[in-house]
């Protein structure tokens, strides 16, 4: 396993580098995360979630158990991906945008997946796997909702409204559910990539309910 010293000292020169440091510090602990999380899914992958142990997980990541904890808080949530999560930048960006507001969502949304770049394989065993075992359910279930709660804030504040109105929180649910549909059919092999998906999902949105049966 990785030594703790050695992952401490190497924060320090990047400490001092202001946002530059800051910046690839979250860098490298993206890329541990998606380190912890790729070991976790092949081991659970190949033993079941009740044969894996935290250990297990760290000593495939090549990482001691202090730095897997620094991460997760228990093995269940290092096998689900996490929620979109928006740079200030973008965020800020989102909240003054001036085009329809759909617009600014999916470039929002694009800006995020193109940086975090997910992988199709990784995505769809994460599934599958929360869809068999409850309490992977459970964790999916809460980053879920996390993520639909960033972007009900995200909208209320865009339209100057708060958090508790109907308006942002429906909106914020539907656009929730467009991206977890936009993810679902990307991971059982949809052509194109995520972005796309993405994009043809909420565009479908404004034409929802004027659909019509067939009869």
């Amino acid at each position: 396993m990785q030594d703790d010293s050695r992952e401490t000292a190497a924060e320090g020169p990047e400490a001092a580098a202001g946002e530059g440091g800051a910046s690839r510090r979250q860098g490298r602990r993206r890329r541990t995360a998606d380190a912890i999380r790729r070991a976790a899914i092949d081991l659970v992958r190949r033993r079941g979630l009740d044969n894996v142990t935290v250990e297990m997980i760290a000593e495939a990541a090549g990482i001691s158990l202090r730095s897997f904890f620094n991460h997760f808080r228990f093995k269940e949530e290092a096998l689900i991906p996490p929620p979109l999560s928006f740079s200030p930048e973008a965020a800020e960006a989102f909240v003054a945008g001036r085009q329809p507001l759909l617009d600014d969502v999916l470039d929002l949304v694009a800006t995020h997946l193109a940086e975090v770049a997910p992988d199709r394989e990784e995505i769809a065993i994460a599934m599958q796997l929360a869809d068999e075992n409850p309490r992977l359910l459970a964790v999916r279930e809460r980053t879920i909702a996390r993520y639909e709660a960033a972007f009900r804030s995200l909208v209320a504040r865009r339209l100057g409204l708060p958090e508790d109105d109907v308006r942002p929180q429906l909106i914020a649910a539907t656009l929730s559910a467009a991206v977890r549909v936009a993810m679902q059919r990307w991971a059982a092999g949809s052509r194109g990539d995520l972005v796309d998906e993405v994009r043809a999902i909420l565009r479908l949105l404004p034409r929802l309910f004027d659909l019509r049966g067939e009869g």
